[in-house]
């Protein structure tokens, strides 16, 4: 859950932004459809489940939700732009031994302002992870996101992440519930180098 995302991408969600009719003979269903699309590319989320079929949907005036699939797992996002309460959630149950560049990726697209994770899994899945952010020392638990480039040419500044408070639960014996929440810290506030990526992240 990404609370505050950047104005530039939150504007990408105003239905306005597009043009409501490309052709004379274009359905409202059809523009609706071909605005979904044309958000989905815009904002990279379909970069983010790259090879599932999307079901994306625009909502005028503003807002984005979408479901998709891959094989056996699913992504859900919903997306709320408007100026101060703006947010942006990603879930999805895709297995993996490390969400790292997952992680990374999603803020990237929407760089909030501060995160919150959670994670379920039963006690067998969650020794399979190889990096778990809730419980590694705060140093490794920090989200690094580079900056995006355009053109050739670096657009933002690189963003890093602290995560700040983490709660767990275990509930019917061995599903564990886990919680925390990371804040985009100031450069003065990071006590590692922002500009030096962690090992393993992605900067796709």
């Amino acid at each position: 859950m990404m609370f505050d995302i950047d104005e530039t991408v939150a504007k990408t969600f105003y239905y306005d932004a597009y043009d409501k009719r490309s052709h004379a003979d274009e359905t409202e269903e059809e523009a609706v459809r071909r605005i979904s699309s044309e958000q989905t590319k815009r904002a990279g989320i379909d970069t983010l489940c790259p090879g599932a079929i999307i079901d994306p949907r625009a909502f005028e005036p503003c807002g984005y939700s979408m479901n998709a699939v891959l094989f056996r797992s699913y992504y859900t996002m919903h997306i709320t732009p408007e100026d101060g309460s703006s947010y942006a959630s990603f879930e999805t149950n895709q297995r993996t031994v490390s969400y790292s560049s997952l992680i990374s990726n999603v803020v990237r697209a929407f760089r909030p302002k501060k995160v919150v994770m959670t994670l379920m899994a039963d006690e067998a899945g969650h020794e399979q992870m190889k990096d778990d952010p809730f419980t590694c020392p705060a140093s490794k638990a920090r989200i690094f996101v580079p900056a995006k480039r355009q053109g050739g040419n670096v657009g933002n500044s690189n963003l890093v992440y602290r995560r700040k408070e983490v709660a767990s639960i275990t509930v019917e014996e061995d599903c564990l519930c886990m919680m925390g929440n990371w804040i985009l810290c100031e450069e003065s506030n990071c006590q590692e180098n922002p500009q030096r990526r962690p090992r393993g992240e992605s900067v796709a």
